[in-house]
């Protein structure tokens, strides 16, 4: 509960630097918008690198070598288990990077302003015509040099070291602009608070970062396999961390 408190506490500071900062960005973004958004980026990086300190996530990060350089966009497809995984993934991003969040989010107070501001897409998973939209947003996005993130779950799995299946829309993203996927395998997240809401607990954390997948000329039947090759692959690194993280 300590923890969580902390947190807390450290959500009252961001909001008191939110009413400076954010206005500020606006302004900045008046006369250049990219460094508007390297500004929120870096700001939202910091501000979930003291959640994951306080929250006690010890993260290991495997294959960082992976990541993308400063304007090479991907499309990072990845495992859901719970909040953590954002928190623990983002702040090692090198680039400006938005996520595709459920719709429910961009009613949040503070917390949408900034997801936004870093191209993030809030995505209705009950409207299909909404969520086609979404999608296409995020491939201007990609094409604007700006990478993605995806959960093609859809949702949070709530059973340790299970994957739901992928909903093989989402890989339009990566296809219809032709640039690489980055596979990312998350595990132990859940355990820290989705497992046992509210309370936080302190444990480890693996991030691993695979290597990319072309999409650039794929033949149509590549295309169609590609959502089934991504998740076995990421599957088979998706590991039961009830009793811990298990040896590379």
């Amino acid at each position: 509960m300590i923890r969580l408190i902390l947190i807390l506490i450290c959500a009252i500071l961001i909001t008191i630097v939110t009413a400076f900062l954010f206005p500020f960005t606006r302004l900045v973004g008046l006369f250049n918008r990219y460094k508007r958004d390297i500004i929120c980026l870096k700001f939202v990086q910091t501000a979930l690198r003291i959640t994951k300190f306080l929250a006690g996530a010890k993260v290991e990060y495997v294959g960082l070598e992976n990541l993308p350089k400063k304007g090479e966009p991907v499309v990072y497809i990845s495992n859901h288990r719970g909040f953590m995984d954002i928190i623990a993934t983002y702040p090692v991003l090198p680039d400006r990077t938005g996520f595709v969040a459920k719709k429910e989010m961009e009613h949040w107070p503070l917390i949408s302003w900034w997801m936004d501001s870093v191209y993030c897409l809030f995505l209705d998973r009950k409207n299909s015509r909404e969520g086609i939209k979404a999608i296409l947003q995020g491939v201007e996005y990609i094409e604007q040099g700006i990478s993605m993130w995806i959960f093609p779950e859809g949702t949070r799995s709530k059973v340790e070291g299970e994957m739901l299946p992928f909903k093989h829309g989402s890989f339009k993203l990566a296809v219809k602009p032709g640039v690489p996927i980055i596979p990312v395998v998350i595990n132990g997240s859940g355990l820290l608070f989705d497992d046992h809401i509210p309370i936080i607990k302190s444990g480890p954390v693996r991030i691993e970062f695979l290597e990319p997948i072309p999409t650039k000329d794929l033949t149509t039947e590549e295309k169609e396999a590609l959502p089934d090759r991504v998740h076995e692959l990421i599957a088979s690194h998706v590991k039961d961390c009830t009793n811990g993280l298990p040896p590379m």
